[in-house]
């Protein structure tokens, strides 16, 4: 990934030692793909459950975030959904 220019490596400050890790600009393009593939699949997945497993899915996607807000994290997802599902009609 550094010889590929994904990230770069920086010396610690407090500690020469340490190799600190940095994506690039090219590295946060690479995350953003795949992250935004992994949420079609998401999607597609959702998509193929219907009304009645709705819920459930909502319940482990919002367990599975760990942020300060995973609500507004879990409704962005779902709301995408419904806009993938709304483009492929």
């Amino acid at each position: 990934m550094l010889d590929e220019g994904y990230i770069v490596q920086k010396t610690g400050n407090n500690d020469r030692r340490q190799r600190l890790l940095f994506a690039t600009a090219k590295g946060e393009a690479l995350v953003a793909k795949l992250a935004g593939l992994q949420t079609d699949r998401i999607n597609r997945a959702i998509a193929g459950i219907g009304p009645a497993g709705t819920d459930t899915v909502r319940q482990f996607l919002r367990a599975m975030i760990d942020r300060d807000d995973p609500d507004k994290v879990l409704e962005k997802i779902l709301s995408s959904s419904s806009a993938t599902a709304k483009e492929k009609t």
